[in-house]
Order: structure tokens, then sequence, then C-alpha cells
């Protein structure tokens, strides 16, 4: 049985700069997607704050999950986190149902970039690149992430909890189990 291993991934939304309030009365969130061992991304949002030219959210947010090694291996080697700035009308319709946001502007980082860094931590500012954004002064709207990643061995688990949602599936858990999600908003 393949040895499994205790991810615990921890990421940090600080802050945005350059973002110019077009006056659309919008309010603007970041929407990341983190990558699966199943080629599936989780999707989360921050909460919307109002449009102005530096936003702070410093909301954090832990996953955990059991993997064995080429599971990780293949995640390292071929998957990002991707950051999307959206914005969203304030409007409000019934029973609180919110309109569709917007993308304003959307960067990467990769899992390589974090898992190689040291003691696997990154604090990094990623350029969204534009897409319809008026830009102050040519510069691109930076969302500053921290992100931390601490892989230690399961010998709790030891290969002996498979993945219920499949017969053929090599994964330990699955993803209606994998991810214990934690949201602090400080």
């Amino acid at each position: 049985m393949p040895c499994t291993y205790h991810l615990k991934f921890g990421i940090k939304i600080v802050k945005l700069q350059n973002v110019v309030d077009q006056g659309l009365h919008e309010k603007i969130f970041i929407r990341y997607h983190i990558p699966t061992f199943n080629n599936r991304k989780i999707q989360v949002d921050t909460r919307e704050i109002q449009n102005k030219n530096n936003v702070s959210w410093d909301e954090s947010a832990s996953f955990e999950c059991h993997a064995n090694f080429d599971q990780i291996e293949l995640v390292e080697k071929s998957n990002h986190i991707a950051f999307e700035l959206r914005s969203r009308r304030s409007k409000q319709g019934f029973g609180g149902i919110m309109s569709k946001s917007r993308l304003l502007g959307r960067g990467e980082i990769s899992w390589g970039n974090l898992v190689g860094s040291e003691q696997m931590k990154l604090e990094k500012w990623v350029n969204l690149s534009a897409k319809g954004l008026k830009l102050d002064e040519f510069d691109l709207p930076n969302l500053l992430v921290e992100m931390e990643v601490q892989v230690t061995r399961d010998a709790r688990l030891n290969g002996k909890k498979k993945c219920r949602l499949t017969k053929d599936c090599d994964c330990v858990g699955c993803e209606v189990d994998i991810f214990h999600v934690e949201t602090v908003v400080d």
C-alpha cells in the first residue's frame, strides 16, 4: 500500500493595489481556484468590499487533505492557483440573490513556486492582467497573497482509506471529505 501524507495548505488574501474606481458603484472581491487531485478545483470567494484604489481583505483559509506521493508530485508539477479580481453590482434580488460577477483581471501562482520556496512559505504580489480596467498610470492591479503548505507523513491512515466516489480512484479520501475548510476573517 502506498504511503499517505497529510497536507495542510494555508492562504491569506492580504490586499489589492492599483485598482481605479470606475464609478460603476460595484463591489469587488477575489475568487481563487485551488486544484485538487482529481483534476477538479475548489473555488473560494472573499467577501465583497467597496472598490477603491487600495483595498485590504486580510482573509485567511486553510485546507487539509490526505494524498500519496504521486498525487502530490503531479499537483506540484502541473497545477497552479488562479486568482481573479471580480466585481458585482450592489443589487439584491428576491431572497438575497446577487447578480452575476464580472471578471476584471486574472493572475496565477504555480504550486512549484510554493513548494520550492524556503520553508514552503510564500508572500507574493500577483499581477492581475487587466480586462476592461482603467489602469492607474499603466500599473496592473496587484494582489498580495501569503501561502504556506505543510506536508507530513500520515502513519495513521497508511493507505487504508480509499476514495468512495469511484472504484478506480487511487486517492486517499475523496472530495466529499478530502478538504476541511476553515476560514478566518481578521
